[in-house]
């Protein structure tokens, strides 16, 4: 989560807005964090999971906070896809799985 708002932030240049919201469905938890920043071009969108892949300028990032979020997503089973418009801002929406019994084991301990 701190991956892809930091990139929220860094994608708005002096004022915006950041909006999550959050829903369960079902067994399924999902996340939608959408900025109203400078936006992704087709081009970069389709590179931006790949590691070491950066629009940043040398020092400035590494390229690996979407690659290391998409992994860490995937490997607790959900997804995470991206929707951008250039001058409009993106929408990044993740989806995970919920197992009701570690939900419910949480709650109790509340």
């Amino acid at each position: 989560m701190l991956n892809i708002l930091a990139n929220a932030v860094q994608a708005i240049d002096n004022k915006g807005t950041i909006t999550i919201t959050t829903k369960i469905n079902g067994e399924k938890l999902f996340i939608s964090i959408e900025d109203t920043g400078y936006g992704i071009s087709n081009e970069n969108l389709s590179k931006i999971l790949d590691p070491f892949f950066t629009t940043k300028n040398p020092g400035k990032g590494t390229g690996l906070g979407l690659s290391i979020t998409y992994n860490n997503i995937k490997e607790h089973g959900g997804t995470i896809e991206f929707d951008s418009i250039q001058g409009k801002g993106t929408i990044v929406k993740i989806s995970l799985p919920i197992k009701l019994s570690n939900v419910n084991r949480f709650f109790l301990i509340l």
